[in-house]
């Protein structure tokens, strides 16, 4: 399996949504490879860090921000998805 794929598998894990079947395979490759590894940490803390910020509820992003964001973030995922 290619690390694309187990970029995939890292996103459903974070999103709690991995089978348990999935999980061995997963955690054998984060150990091999790297760059994986390091973009499963790089998302852990990010998620982590977001989750701090929102309940904190000192950093509010306008609306219109986010909107943006969300809909440029939803174009660079269909043409990668292509």
């Amino acid at each position: 399996m290619k690390c694309e794929k187990y970029l995939e598998l890292i996103s459903m894990y974070l999103d709690k949504e991995l089978d348990r079947i999935f999980l061995d395979d997963l955690e054998e490759h984060l150990s091999l490879c790297e760059n994986c590894m390091a973009f499963f940490k790089t998302m852990k803390k990010t998620i982590t860090l977001s989750r701090t910020y929102y309940h904190m509820k000192c950093c509010k992003v306008p609306k219109s921000v986010s909107t943006h964001m969300f809909y440029h973030l939803r174009i660079i995922y269909k043409k990668e998805k292509i």
